[in-house]
């Protein structure tokens, strides 16, 4: 599965990038929305696991962009910010999942995991 994760943090990409790999699949990072958008210009990934707060834009308005570019790829809002109302705006907008930061990484290895098991090509 390829797995994009579009997070300012990166000691945190990183890590979840490294456990990705690990687990078989491939991992890319992008800090900023916009470095997400173009990397979806060239090549559409399985997961998404996009921050709701980037530097230069709000995450939850990325995912109309990311669906005209990439409309099978599945996206995981994560947010250290929470709230009822954000959860509400992110989930509208069609997340599979939300997560709350910090989160155990092996929460990631369930839902791929999951995702192979449902994935026909």
């Amino acid at each position: 599965m390829d797995v994009l994760i579009v997070e300012d943090n990166i000691a945190f990409s990183a890590a979840i990038a490294d456990a990705v790999k690990s687990w078989g699949h491939t991992a890319e990072g992008a800090d900023r929305g916009k470095d997400a958008l173009e990397k979806m210009d060239h090549r559409c990934f399985d997961l998404i696991l996009l921050d709701i707060f980037l530097p230069d834009i709000k995450g939850y308005l990325l995912i109309p962009e990311i669906k005209k570019r990439c409309p099978h790829s599945n996206i995981i809002g994560m947010t250290g910010y929470n709230s009822r109302d954000l959860e509400k705006e992110v989930r509208k907008r069609g997340v599979i999942y939300y997560m709350i930061k910090p989160f155990d990484i092996g929460q990631i290895r369930c839902i791929l995991d999951h995702m192979n098991t449902k994935v026909v090509r």
